[in-house]
């Protein structure tokens, strides 16, 4: 009789005004209205709501906030892990929890911040939409002969399919390497199905040094950073991948400034590269910016963050993830989510509910993007 009395309630509503309610509603609740009535379903179906919700979802983020643990703490083989998984809303007290199982002894979570979270472990790549709950297991990968993943993830807004690249070296000689790159797209139509998205090896081409880091996609390239175990990098210190030519190249980091025993990392903010430098001066986060593409190597210092009155081990572990409305949101060692006001150079803490031992802290945008795993 409820259900009766929802539905014809709702039919007394100008359509306008129901599409303004429910696209502000969560996409694990949506999902679940959709079996109210045929009408809902065919309401929230409809590409005109979806994209309506995503771009209302991609102006309020939300927290995910993820812990890896062992799934039997008296199985001393550790050869399966749990992910506890908690998405929280910054703008209210909804939170929802679940968890997931994987054969796996270690995992790591790539960075992002879009509908879909990525964990990379040492058999295989897994994909979660945290909003509805959904978790897959991607193809079978190269295999890596030293036991490292090094990866990279974007998010193509043109064609809108996910990229993952996956660096993979085939050297059996431990003081050499033969890296080469595979890549995997993903878009809603081709996930879960027989015509899954699969690996491609891109043949002949090999990344010319070994790396650091997760890559970072800007402008249809990833970037890494340098590292030789061996020999230190000089000016060019960053690596990058063109997807369109698929071709390797290299870019120096700033001049006169760049520290190679120091640990700087990369992030794209605002659509640019940026290298983020949080060791040089103390208790200061400089984030220097490549503007130019096409003026590779070409760097601004565009933000100097003044961190006096936290501690070292916070300083030295504070990334930035997003920049919003004129603020940079960042992790805070895991503990909080941080917005730095550019313009009055001031912070204010975006979530007072981070507790617990935390494994991994992303933003993530709330999303319909299924993964045809149910």
């Amino acid at each position: 009789m409820a259900t009766t009395v929802t539905v014809a309630a709702s039919a007394a509503l100008p359509h306008d005004l129901i599409i303004n309610i429910l696209t502000r509603l969560p996409a694990k609740a949506l999902c679940q209205f959709r079996c109210v009535s045929k009408q809902w379903l065919n309401l929230i179906s409809d590409p005109y709501f979806v994209s309506l919700h995503h771009t209302r979802s991609r102006s309020n983020p939300n927290l995910l906030l993820v812990r890896s643990s062992p799934h039997d703490a008296t199985d001393a083989s550790n050869e399966n892990l749990t992910l506890h998984i908690t998405c929280s809303q910054m703008n209210s007290y909804s939170d929802h929890e679940f968890a997931v199982t994987i054969k796996e002894s270690t995992v790591h979570m790539l960075p992002s911040r879009w509908d879909l979270v990525f964990f990379a472990g040492e058999n295989a790549f897994y994909v979660c939409n945290p909003s509805i709950q959904e978790f897959l297991k991607l193809p079978h990968c190269s295999t890596c002969t030293s036991g490292e993943v090094n990866a990279g993830l974007g998010f193509n807004s043109a064609t809108k399919e996910y990229v993952l690249v996956h660096l993979f070296d085939r050297s059996m000689d431990t003081y050499e390497y033969d890296i080469g790159i595979e890549v995997l797209r993903l878009s809603e139509c081709c996930l879960g199905g027989s015509d899954s998205g699969s690996w491609k090896v891109v043949e002949g081409k090999n990344c010319p040094c070994q790396i650091r880091g997760w890559g970072v996609f800007v402008g249809n390239s990833f970037y890494w950073m340098i590292w030789d175990e061996f020999e230190q990098p000089g000016e060019e210190a960053i690596v990058c991948f063109d997807l369109d030519r698929e071709e390797f190249g290299v870019v120096a980091a700033p001049k006169g400034c760049f520290d190679t025993e120091e640990v700087w990392f990369l992030v794209e903010l605002r659509g640019f590269l940026c290298l983020v430098d949080s060791t040089t001066r103390p208790f200061t986060i400089d984030i220097w910016m490549m503007k130019d593409c096409e003026k590779v190597g070409e760097w601004v210092r565009e933000y100097s963050i003044d961190l006096s009155g936290l501690s070292i081990k916070i300083v030295k572990s504070i990334v930035p993830l997003d920049y919003r409305d004129g603020e940079i949101l960042m992790d805070s060692n895991r503990e909080s989510l941080e917005a730095y006001n550019v313009e009055n150079k001031s912070f204010r803490r975006m979530s007072n509910r981070i507790e617990g031992n935390w494994t991994w802290l992303r933003l993530y945008t709330d999303s319909f993007f299924s993964l045809g795993s149910t």
